[in-house]
């Protein structure tokens, strides 16, 4: 298989692996709305960086700290092919590839998706639609980030094991920004969640959002950074949520 091969059906700068989620697409959107997290184009090429006047630049200040670990990080690894699953309006998946690597930015929405086209498409960054990870080339990545989205999959063995498939060997899984929970946190923060989503009168967002347990990822994951409660009260901006890596399995 030539390395592109298998990115097919460009629409609107977006390659369609698979038709879009529109079930997902419509209560995902719905509530980033409510959240004023519908950006501009020219809101999203000032990620991660938004004026003051973002309602959420606050959060992004929080977010840097991750930023910077994770660059250095690519740094030392070298990679060359990355995939950014759940890639949302592309601002991350657009500052990987200034590492020079070719990164694929993938989604299953595809409004969001044409936003990231139109901001950051370029010869070695692409978006690409697809909720079928078989659809992807074996063995092909050397690094898959979840940025602030895995909590949107159930984290099951297959799961794993469909992650393994397209890794190279050697490679790695990375989880950064979502929150980790212990399996007695989990129910309370589901109901917790449950109640938001009602409240944002987008009850059907609860069944797209999952609470991803310490249970649930491999024992083989290495543990880059790690909140800490006092230190987060005294250093405002420090992230609340740990960076994980899994490697693929030899």
């Amino acid at each position: 298989m030539e390395e592109k091969s298998w990115l097919i059906n460009k629409e609107n700068g977006v390659f369609y692996l698979t038709p879009s989620s529109a079930k997902f697409e419509q209560a995902y959107t719905s509530v980033r709305a409510k959240e004023n997290r519908m950006l501009t184009d020219e809101q999203v090429r000032e990620l991660p960086f938004p004026k003051e006047t973002n309602p959420h630049s606050n959060e992004w200040k929080k977010r840097l700290g991750t930023i910077d670990r994770f660059e250095k990080h690519l740094q030392e690894l070298k990679p060359k092919r990355i995939l950014d699953i759940g890639c949302g309006n592309g601002w991350f998946t657009a500052r990987m590839a200034e590492t020079g690597a070719e990164v694929v930015g993938l989604d299953v929405g595809k409004l969001e998706l044409e936003q990231a086209s139109r901001c950051f498409a370029n010869e070695n960054t692409h978006f690409v639609c697809c909720t079928d990870w078989g659809k992807l080339p074996a063995n092909h990545f050397d690094c898959i980030t979840f940025n602030a989205s895995v909590h949107y999959f159930e984290l099951t063995p297959d799961f794993w094991a469909s992650l393994y498939r397209i890794l190279k060997p050697n490679g790695e899984i990375h989880l950064l920004d979502s929150r980790v929970y212990s399996q007695s946190e989990s129910d309370s923060a589901k109901d917790r969640s449950k109640r938001y989503f009602k409240q944002m009168e987008v009850p059907e967002a609860a069944e797209f959002y999952y609470h991803v347990c310490w249970e649930n990822i491999p024992e083989n994951r290495q543990i880059h950074y790690t909140p800490n409660k006092f230190l987060n009260k005294i250093f405002k901006n420090r992230s609340p949520f740990p960076w994980l890596s899994i490697q693929k399995p030899s």
